[in-house]
């Protein structure tokens, strides 16, 4: 082998080596780490300012990770002992989760499964309480944890409109299915309860639950007026309330092909508005959290990768996006106390 024929071989080797990591830096971004242990990441929120709690839909384990470094969680705790859990797939499908103060909230899809075969045990509302210790989080569970709160709308005449009896009879998949897949903090103790599907007039559906803490004591779920939003024929993945307003991820519904997109919403009858956030075509972002920061300035996106091959060790991707400035500045009608900070959420 010649001089010239060996450099242009090392010459080749090192160009797909460089290739290989390119596409690699595109898959999952300049900011972005790799979470071990899972990989249906559905729901995330922070414990503080490194530290993020992130929930699956294949489990009911509420695992912790470095949100900086990804690798292994750092903790984990199963919620199911307290979910009065009823024989055969056990899982919640957990989709959501809000918080307020030190108090997480936690939602299952409330949907059926791919075949459209009622599972009872994805209908679940509960809530945890965590105290952070030089030992790692402390996690508890708050009251009972609460599998009413789709018969209590169906039973609703002010949601009558958004005809989730139906929806509630179809798989979640299917055009019209019912699948809840957000929750976030509210105006004056509620809580919105946000749907992927199904759409009411080709918008999302939110549902704020006005007395989670009362339903969490065995009462009756009571709902306000609904609230629909524009987000361009697609429905909601995740939603969190970030101080001033509500970050939105939006995603298809209904079998549709309608690609992720974020977007920010002022609340009430303000229109959202979708985000120009680079570097989301490759993730299949069902998450979104919030750090603790404020004013908020980035935001940390996770991937359900069940999806994708991961040579049997299940993994999800993460990245942090850069947040623009806040629109319209503090509003009147916003969650009590900071959502963002460990601290009592009772008055």
């Amino acid at each position: 082998m010649t001089p010239t024929v060996r450099r242009l071989g090392i010459l080749l080797v090192l160009g797909s080596a460089l290739g290989t990591l390119v596409a690699k830096e595109k898959e999952s971004g300049p900011a972005g780490a790799r979470h071990l242990g899972m990989s249906g990441a559905s729901a995330a929120i922070f414990l503080d300012a490194r530290r993020v709690v992130v929930a699956s839909d294949e489990d009911n384990r509420l695992r912790v990770y470095d949100a900086e470094t990804g690798g292994s969680a750092l903790s984990a705790w199963d919620a199911s002992p307290g979910l009065d859990l009823g024989r055969g797939n056990p899982e919640c499908d957990l989709e959501g989760a809000a918080r307020v103060g030190s108090r997480l909230y936690w939602i299952g899809s409330h949907g059926r499964n791919k075949d459209g075969k009622f599972r009872p045990n994805r209908h679940r509302f509960f809530a945890t309480e965590v105290d952070l210790t030089p030992e790692g989080p402390r996690w508890r569970a708050v009251g009972k944890a609460s599998s009413g709160l789709v018969s209590a709308m169906l039973a609703d005449p002010g949601l009558a409109a958004l005809a989730l009896a139906g929806a509630s009879s179809q798989a979640p998949d299917s055009k019209g299915g019912l699948s809840i897949e957000a929750l976030a903090a509210g105006p004056a103790g509620s809580l919105w309860i946000g749907f992927r599907g199904p759409l009411s007039k080709g918008r999302a559906i939110l549902v704020p639950l006005q007395n989670p803490d009362r339903v969490l004591e065995g009462h009756t779920p009571r709902f306000g007026p609904p609230t629909l939003l524009d987000l361009g024929g697609r429905g909601l993945r995740d939603m969190a309330w970030t101080g001033s307003e509500w970050i939105l991820v939006a995603g298809a519904t209904g079998g549709d092909q309608k690609g992720t997109r974020i977007y920010r919403w002022g609340g009430g009858v303000q229109t959202p508005v979708a985000l120009d956030l680079p570097g989301l075509k490759h993730l299949h972002v069902e998450a979104v959290a919030v750090p603790p920061e404020r004013p908020v300035r980035r935001l940390l996106l996770c991937s359900d990768d069940s999806h994708k091959d991961t040579q049997g060790a299940p993994s999800f991707r993460s990245r942090w996006v850069d947040l623009p400035a806040p629109i319209g500045g503090d509003r009147k009608d916003v969650p009590p106390g900071n959502p963002g900070t460990l601290q009592s959420s009772r008055p």
